[in-house]
């Protein structure tokens, strides 16, 4: 017999309301005895007092009955709806393990309903998805994945893939039949339309890094240019420390900030320059470690010295690596707008982060780079984890094998098997195959209650 599983479905502490979920053969009993709802109809909503196993009245509730099968988790559920009280939630959580329940696991309901074939992996991993979108965008394509979208797309990759198969492994049945022998080149031209199908879901994968987290926006330049007091300025509290001598910031600060309709991580490092203090120089190597992480840069520098100094070659490679803007800071002092002598230059701005200049510039500069860093997405998107982006990678060479050894004229039976194993991974995908170690693994990231 399976558990039944209880949680607090809203964020922990004082509300107005909060939600328990109870999904198992106990929720008709507790309907029954502590709500003394005998028959209630499925989909519902009753109001009843709450009473523990003592007869003591816990909370005037709101209690929704689902049938098994017509739930989200596929079980016998029931939803009780009480007074945002922290107090009162934990009286009845407490009440309902002393009547046979146990507190779920972390994604313990999302892994009911895909085992009961309510939703298939992908679609279990969307819930995920929505309840974490950092922007409307990530969040517009994690309900994509849950409608099934997703799912549909790999259905119809491998669908394809089988028909390929049953075509060749029928010639392999019966080679007596004319069932065009030398068109090669028309198996291969569908392989490697599924292939780039493929691809176009790989690249994708890049985009779901960016939509699904803060972008890391790293602050870099030589000491005392500013960098600390544009990081203040941006962040709109004194976080970060300002001195005038050179080298005050030693560590790094982090301070997440919204612009337009993303999230971003603004990164204060270290000032990099050629050090001689064990403390700095281990701030510089941190610095390094952010340069590293960053999805984008924020280069500043001194516009009113006659000419700054280039930055270490580690630091110039990741600058000309990766999307950067060049804020010439303390424009209000002098304005000597140096720019790198590399091609192509990075964009470039004059502000003043202490006098408030080109700040609003500056944040629709920003905004615009991230936008074009992300993409404009299309109709035919999806979000592709860091699951899908592994096993993909797997599917696409298993049938970049098949071309190779069909090219080199390897017999049927043998290349055919590429195609078995390339649906095994779309399989997997989907869920059709699972283990339950990557179970564990993939609900436990979840949140407890759903």
């Amino acid at each position: 017999m399976i558990d039944t599983i209880i949680a607090l479905a809203t964020p922990a502490g004082e509300s107005a309301l909060a939600v328990i979920r109870v999904s198992g053969q106990l929720s008709n009993i507790i309907a029954k005895k502590a709500c003394n709802c005998t028959k209630p109809k499925p989909r519902n909503a009753y109001l009843v007092n709450y009473r523990s196993a003592d007869g003591e009245t816990l909370d005037q509730v709101v209690i929704t009955f689902f049938n098994k099968g017509n739930s989200y988790t596929g079980e016998v559920s029931l939803e009780i709806s009480c007074h945002g009280n922290p107090l009162i939630t934990e009286m009845i959580c407490k009440d309902l393990i002393n009547r046979g329940c146990r507190i779920a696991h972390p994604g313990e309901f999302t892994r009911q309903a895909f085992l009961n074939g309510k939703i298939d992996l992908p679609q279990a991993e969307s819930v995920a998805q929505i309840i974490a979108a950092k922007n409307e965008q990530a969040l517009t394509l994690a309900q994509r994945n849950l409608k099934g979208k997703l799912s549909d797309k790999l259905l119809s990759i491998q669908q394809d893939i089988l028909n390929l198969q049953a075509s060749i492994e029928a010639h392999i049945d019966f080679p007596e039949d004319d069932l065009h022998e030398n068109d090669q080149e028309r198996v291969h031209q569908k392989v490697r339309k599924i292939v780039q199908e493929l691809e176009a879901l790989l690249l994708q994968s890049t985009r779901t890094k960016l939509l699904t987290r803060n972008i890391r926006v790293v602050l870099t330049g030589l000491p005392n240019v500013g960098k600390s007091s544009l990081f203040n300025a941006l962040a709109g509290k004194n976080r970060a420390l300002i001195h005038s001598e050179s080298g005050t910031t030693r560590d790094y600060l982090e301070f997440d900030i919204k612009i337009g309709k993303f999230w971003i991580t603004l990164v204060d490092t270290a000032g990099v320059h050629n050090a001689s203090e064990e403390i700095e120089l281990a701030g510089i190597e941190m610095s390094l470690e952010q340069a590293n992480e960053a999805d984008l840069f924020l280069w500043v520098i001194d516009n009113s010295v006659p000419h700054p100094t280039e930055l270490p070659e580690k630091f110039t490679k990741l600058l000309q690596s990766k999307p950067t803007l060049l804020i010439r800071n303390k424009s209000d002092l002098g304005k000597n707008n140096w720019a790198p002598n590399y091609n192509p230059s990075p964009k470039a701005i004059n502000i003043s982060s202490t006098g408030k200049y080109g700040l609003r510039e500056l944040e629709t500069l920003l905004l615009e780079i991230i936008q074009k860093l992300t993409g404009e997405g299309s109709e035919n998107e999806y979000l592709v984890g860091v699951r899908h982006e592994v096993l993909i990678k797997n599917c696409l060479d298993k049938l970049n094998r098949f071309l190779t050894e069909s090219n080199n004229e390897v017999g049927d039976e043998i290349i055919s098997m590429h195609l078995t194993e390339a649906r095994k991974e779309l399989d997997i995908m989907i869920g059709r195959k699972t283990n339950e170690d990557m179970l564990d693994i993939l609900f436990g990231e979840f949140c407890i209650g759903k």
